[in-house]
């Protein structure tokens, strides 16, 4: 019975993630936290992208070994793909991001990022590295293991050049370097204003077969092995288990795993350190004997631990503050500070002491008064007392004090003040727009932080049997519905509305054309009056039918709209329309995005507020698109901007008559991977083609594909890629109507291109298709599988792995043009 409930105590903690609702720990996982303080051993677990770290190492190192582990992920994975919505780039990195914290709030590791920017994939380190800045990025890596200060520094990826990625064999050289650095004063002098030297003891590679061509080439007895398969009956789950509920949080990569069992066999190759000390954890006094009155420290914490009752863990209070006040006498180390905070959880936990600070909005403005409300509940017998609280960044004093009694709930509401000059909640490495191969992030102390700290907190002040102790509550927003009861989400300070664009682009294909646009005001607050402005760019103009760009006592969640006639001037180009709003002695010019799924925090992310206006010459035949949904992309925003009309189909339900109403057919990006319909009735897109429509598949992977022949003829997918986005692409065939109807597409097409040229073309394709481009990354051979067009009776049928949801979205004229022509049906 105690099996069952310890591990449904612990499905009940990951799942409370969802509605962000975090569940008293049990008195099993306290013990499990008072273990951990015996031990002072730390582990830095480095990698690329999220996702990369072994969960399976950090989560038996931080549960099992009971150290103190962290991944430092260089990218936030902005570059990726993202098969749970549209969002990318930035939002995709802030989803990915949140996946990582969600992962490691339940392995119990940290999470630290570098400034580096996901810009795509990168075939070498010499290229990622002219991306990012390769001094920039070790600066990074330098401060973090500066901070964190680990013994150990253990790499997902190795230094060999061209077995995979270059953004994981460049995190494997930033990690050897920066293991040789940390500890050099010389080295980036100007941190040690806000930190000091730190020498690792060793680093490792953590290798797997996966890094062998063939699985005979991983001779295992090179390696120093480590069994993390163990199981812990505190938390009433194996370590493996645990790795798969931390890794099954990458929901945008889908990246869910079953749990495992048993043995789990970890290999590290060693690459710097003692030389008589390369076994992984050897060497190291795990304990507290490197510390000034280390015996002392040990023994309170063994006296805490063999004292401690399961029925009454309020009776380990008093000895958790003598372990504090001998700690607090230590020299400052990341060893103290973490060990500290750790016993200030575990006194609030063993008196079952509940905190809430919250609000009934999930959004507030500078300049607004705000009422708020802080729930304490002391359910235990010892004795606590709120002496005092505040909210220092508001400069308020909050009238809450007096004793707790014993499962008695003091709960006191507040009006406070928000400054008219406090910060935006925008995620701090995405206030500088200007990012591309690094975030620009001016405040030194920022770096390495996973997210921003809350945007408004309270400080209180107890007393626990005669003991000072302070703690800190976040402001959150509380909610309730019928279906998930209680929800606790953050609080964000944010403009009092949103300025949308219903397009990110408009297309003008000659001077003086007139268009309407369509511009929104979202309230996100009550009683918002104001008007609209506008700043076009040179030779261009805008008018309404009335004239009229004001707006009224709009409550929250409410919108204006505007139709906007806008008339493009002479010269082509792509160029940004911006919109701002009076309101009274104010000026908004921002845009909110707001970020929501179930298995993270709401997010939101703050821009200007603008759309990319293009001026080119981009001729379209035919009229209405089918559009198959896939994994996510703006490709159908994109297509309505060049003035088709576009219809989301359900390839299952339509029937071939109505498919024949359209022009042509999209399938968005990776349709085949994630839309079951399609990979089943798939047929009727033969059919439509045979009667003469056009047919355009965006890329796919082999990934979770089914081993089915989808295509009219034989073509095989593969993992090749053309990365640097300015390569040549040249034309196999000049002459070809995909190059000149109904626009003549020349080199100039393939200027501006932004992240790559495209991803997992085919390599090998039946003699029907007739390839249209070749190009090739640097010291690459010719690739021809980017673009491939086939008849099919009177229609035809399009593949490509050109990255249109990525060229689109970012205005590139060329990729309008040349989409343009592959839609163009054939000639009758």
């Amino acid at each position: 019975m105690r099996y069952i409930l310890s591990i449904f105590l612990f499905f009940t903690f990951v799942a409370s993630i969802n509605a962000q609702v975090k569940e008293p720990i049990s008195a099993s996982e306290i013990l499990h936290q008072m273990e951990k303080l015996r031990n002072t051993t730390r582990v830095l677990y480095l990698a690329a992208h999220p996702d990369d770290e072994n969960t399976r190492l950090i989560a038996y190192v931080e549960n099992g070994k009971k150290f103190d582990a962290a991944y430092l992920s260089l990218t936030r994975g902005d570059g990726g793909q993202n098969v749970i919505g549209p969002e990318l780039r930035e939002g995709l990195g802030l989803i990915r991001t949140q996946e990582l914290l969600a992962a490691r709030e339940i392995d119990g590791g940290k999470q630290f990022f570098t400034r580096a920017n996901d810009f795509g994939y990168s075939k070498n380190p010499d290229e990622t590295f002219n991306k990012w800045g390769k001094e920039e990025v070790l600066s990074d890596v330098v401060w973090t293991i500066r901070n964190f200060q680990p013994d150990i520094i253990v790499t997902r990826f190795n230094k060999t050049l061209g077995i995979t990625h270059g953004h994981h064999t460049a995190s494997a050289i930033l990690a050897h370097e920066a293991f040789d650095m940390a500890g050099d004063e010389s080295a980036f002098p100007e941190q040690l204003k806000w930190t000091t030297t730190w020498q690792p003891k060793k680093i490792y590679w953590n290798t797997s077969s996966w890094f062998f061509r063939r699985n005979e080439d991983f001779d295992r007895s090179q390696y120093i092995t480590e069994n993390a398969g163990g199981y812990s009956p505190l938390l009433g789950i194996s370590y493996t288990e645990m790795a798969a509920l931390s890794r099954s949080r990458h929901k945008s990569q889908a990246f869910g795993t079953a749990g495992s069992r048993g043995d789990e066999i970890e290999y590290f190759e060693y690459w710097d350190g003692p030389e008589n000390e390369k076994e992984l954890f050897s060497g190291l006094d795990h304990y507290w004997g490197n510390f000034k009155n280390g015996k002392i420290i040990q023994k309170a914490i063994d006296k805490l631990i063999n004292d401690f009752q399961f029925k009454q863990p309020e009776s380990s209070i008093d000895q958790l503050f003598v372990i504090k006040n001998l700690i607090e006498k230590l020299n400052e180390s990341a060893v103290k500070k973490d060990k500290l905070n750790a016993i200030k959880k575990l006194i609030l936990n063993c008196a079952g002491f509940y905190h809430l600070f919250y609000h009934d909005n999930p959004y507030a403005s500078p300049g607004d008064q705000i009422n708020v409300n802080m729930e304490l509940v002391n359910r235990s017998t010892v004795d606590i007392q709120v002496v005092d609280a505040n909210v220092n960044s508001l400069g308020e004093e909050l009238s809450i004090s007096g004793i707790l009694d014993n499962n008695q709930v003091k709960l006191e509401s507040f009006a406070v003040s928000i400054p008219a000059d406090f910060t935006y909640s925008n995620p701090y490495w995405l206030n500088d727009p200007s990012a591309n191969g690094l975030y620009k992030v001016e405040d030194q102390k920022l770096i390495g932080k996973a997210e921003n700290d809350p945007a408004i907190v309270a400080g209180v002040n107890l007393k626990i049997n005669g003991n000072d102790l302070y703690f800190e509550s976040p402001l959150k927003y509380k909610s309730s519905d019928r279906i998930n009861g209680e929800i606790i989400q953050p609080l964000y300070i944010i403009p009092p509305l949103s300025i949308e664009f219903d397009e990110k682009v408009s297309i003008f294909t000659t001077g003086s054309q007139e268009k309407e646009i369509s511009i929104k005001i979202k309230a996100l607050k009550d009683d918002v009056s104001g008007s609209l402005e506008l700043e076009l760019p040179k030779g261009w103009k805008a008018k309404t039918d009335d004239g009229d760009l004001s707006f009224e006592n709009l409550v929250r969640n409410s919108s204006k709209d505007f139709k906007i006639k806008i008339t493009s001037g002479g010269d082509e180009g792509k160029f940004d329309l911006k919109a701002f709003v009076k309101i009274k002695d104010k000026t908004i010019d921002k845009s909110v995005q707001e970020i929501q799924y179930d298995h993270i925090p709401n997010q939101i992310i703050i821009r200007d507020a603008q759309q990319k206006l293009v001026l080119a010459d981009v001729k379209i035949k035919g009229e209405k698109i089918a559009y198959i949904e896939g994994a996510g992309d703006a490709v159908d925003e994109a297509l309505i901007a060049m003035g088709y009309k576009v219809d989301f189909i359900d390839i299952e339900k339509i029937s071939l008559e109505e498919l024949k109403k359209y022009d042509a057919v999209v399938a968005g990006i990776r349709a085949y991977n994630v839309n079951q319909a399609l990979q089943i009735h798939y047929g009727k897109l033969n059919e439509y083609m045979n009667s003469g429509g056009v047919y355009m598949v965006q890329y796919n992977t082999t990934y979770s594909l089914p081993d089915t022949d989808f295509w009219p003829y034989p073509l095989n997918l593969s993992r090749d890629r053309i990365t640097v986005e300015e390569a040549t692409m040249e034309f196999v065939n000049p002459e070809h109507r995909a190059l000149n109807y109904p626009n003549k597409i020349t080199s100039l097409d393939f200027e501006g291109w932004v992240q790559e040229r495209g991803l997992y073309f085919p390599n090998k394709w039946d003699k029907q298709y007739e390839p249209i481009l070749v190009g090739n990354d640097p010291e690459e051979i010719p690739k021809k599988g980017a673009l491939l067009i086939a008849d099919f009776g009177k229609g035809k049928f399009v593949y490509t792995g050109l990255s249109f949801f990525r060229e689109l979205p970012a205005g590139v004229p060329g990729a309008y043009r040349l989409l343009a022509n592959l839609l163009a049906p054939n000639p009758k």
